[in-house]
C-alpha cells in the first residue's frame, strides 16, 4: 500500500516569518512548483501561494493574516486521498503534518502521479476495455471471472461516472491482444464503450514509419 510517507521529498524548500516574497518566488521558480509550506518552529502554518506572494511586501508579523491554506495530509494517509486533495485545491505540493501538526514534509504532484501511474500500471504492457453499465449490473466478480477466462489478469480496474446514470468501467489488461476478452463480454451483454490495443497501436506506428521512409526515398 503506497502512503503519503512514501511520497515524501526532501527537496522543497519550507518558508519562515523571515523570508522575503522575492526570495520564495525564485524558490518556486527553481522547483517549478506554485504553493510553499510556511512553517515557524517545526509547526506547519499553511501553504502560501505564488499569486498571493506577488502581493506581498513582506512575510513578517501575525501569521493569522497571512492568505494561507491551512490543508495539509497525515503521513499515512492513502495515495489516492493525497489525490484528492491535490485534486480538491489545485496543488502542485502536498504539504504532510503530523498528530500535533509538526511538519513532516511535501508531496510533489509530479511525484504523486508517477507512483499512481505504477500502482495503477499505465506503465505495463497491456490493452484496455471501457465497460459501460448500470450500476446495478456491475459484478466485479463476473468481470475478473470473464477476463481470467480468457488466460489474463485485471493490473487495475477503475469505476466513473458515464453517461445518462450510467458507470464506466476502466479495465487494464495485462495482455496486448483483447479481442477475445471483448468477444466475451459482448457474449454476456456487456456492452464494450471503446477498447484500446497495444497491437494497433504498434501496427499505426509501423504504417506511419513505412510512409515516412517511403517518402525519405523519393
Amino acid at each position: 500500500m503506497i502512503t503519503s510517507r512514501h511520497l515524501l521529498t526532501s527537496e522543497i524548500p519550507a518558508l519562515s516569518a523571515t523570508d522575503e516574497p522575492m526570495a520564495a518566488l525564485d524558490m518556486m521558480d527553481q522547483f517549478r512548483i506554485s504553493q510553499l509550506p510556511v512553517v515557524e518552529n517545526s509547526k506547519f502554518l499553511g501553504l502560501i501561494a505564488e499569486d498571493a506572494l506577488m502581493e506581498l511586501e513582506t512575510l513578517k508579523g501575525d501569521s493569522n493574516g497571512l492568505p494561507l491554506l491551512r490543508q495539509s495530509v497525515a503521513p499515512d494517509a492513502h495515495i489516492l486521498d493525497v489525490l484528492k486533495m491535490a485534486s480538491e485545491h489545485r496543488l502542485s505540493i502536498v504539504p504532510v503534518t503530523d498528530a500535533d501538526n509538526n511538519y513532516v514534509g511535501s508531496i510533489r504532484l509530479e511525484d504523486l502521479v508517477e507512483h499512481l501511474s505504477e500502482m495503477l500500471g499505465a506503465n505495463q504492457r497491456g490493452g484496455i476495455i471501457v465497460l459501460e453499465m448500470w450500476d446495478r449490473d456491475y459484478s466485479m466478480q463476473q468481470i475478473s471471472r470473464i477476463i481470467e477466462e480468457n488466460n489474463a489478469k485485471i493490473l487495475s480496474i477503475a469505476v466513473s461516472p458515464g453517461e445518462g446514470g450510467k458507470i464506466e468501467v476502466n479495465i487494464k489488461i495485462n495482455q496486448p491482444d483483447i479481442n477475445a476478452i471483448m468477444n466475451s463480454f459482448e457474449r454476456f451483454s456487456y456492452h464494450v464503450k471503446a477498447s484500446f490495443q497495444e497491437t494497433a497501436y504498434t501496427e499505426d506506428l509501423r504504417k506511419r514509419y513505412d510512409e515516412l521512409m517511403r517518402i525519405l526515398n523519393i
